[in-house]
């Protein structure tokens, strides 16, 4: 049986206490640790002292190294013998590239545990007390990326009112995305939330509806890019919150 030197460890949204007991354990016995840049660098503090760190974020236009050269590194230190962790943002498998590591590592003979964490599509909302469903308003989200607006526009081409749309990295191309779905019928008064940072104490969230943001003016839009990363919430179970009964 091969022994394992390569974990996959998902980092969580933010909160470095929402850190699985799983991937603590496993980052006290880190030799190496690749983070990303989404990861908090306070999940660095439960390593060893001597444990050898590397940023190898990437974020929109600033790579710090491509896609192959993590890969070559993740098995630099896998063939050196040592513990490896691969430390990504939220969990691995969501949007997170995680199976191209595991793949090239596989070719390699180099076997990959996979330590899931706590994703920021679904904590994130949370945090802000959005649910994602709510019987009075939804039944199902969708979790999308908005970064190429060509698949987005393909893949939302309805409106559905019982579903909410969560869109991961698309703040630069917000002003697109709700002129989109407004040509597709989305309701002009459909409620849009912007979650900035969700479970950090910088956290920050904007309300409006799909019209309201239709006629901002370019400094809102530069607004929403400066305060990355977001997740936009649109669907009307971010009206539940007006509904709470206490």
């Amino acid at each position: 049986m091969k022994k394992t030197n390569v974990y996959l460890v998902g980092a969580g949204p933010g909160d470095v206490e929402l850190l699985t007991l799983k991937a603590v354990k496993i980052l006290e016995q880190a030799d190496v640790v690749l983070y990303d840049a989404l990861v908090n660098i306070e999940s660095l503090y439960f390593c060893k002292k001597d444990v050898i760190t590397v940023n190898v974020g990437k974020r929109k236009d600033k790579h710090l190294l491509i896609q192959n050269e993590i890969n070559e590194l993740i098995l630099k230190y896998a063939k050196e013998d040592k513990l490896v962790v691969r430390l990504k943002g939220g969990t691995p498998f969501v949007f997170g590239r995680g199976y191209e590591e595991i793949n090239f590592l596989n070719q390699h003979g180099i076997d990959v545990e996979v330590i899931s964490g706590v994703s920021s599509t679904t904590a994130v909302p949370e945090s802000f007390n959005i649910a994602l469903i709510d019987r009075n308003y939804s039944d199902a989200y969708r979790t999308i990326t908005g970064h190429d607006i060509n698949i987005f526009k393909a893949i939302v081409t309805h409106f559905h009112e019982r579903e909410n749309l969560i869109i991961m990295m698309g703040a630069h191309n917000t002003k697109i995305i709700v002129t989109h779905l407004l040509e597709i019928g989305f309701p002009h008064d459909l409620p849009i939330a912007f979650l900035s940072q969700g479970t950090t104490e910088n956290a920050t969230k904007i309300i409006s509806n799909l019209e309201e943001v239709s006629k901002k003016e370019s400094v809102f839009f530069e607004k929403l890019r400066s305060l990355t990363p977001i997740i936009i919430y649109i669907g009307r179970t971010i009206n539940a919150q007006k509904s709470f009964s206490y």
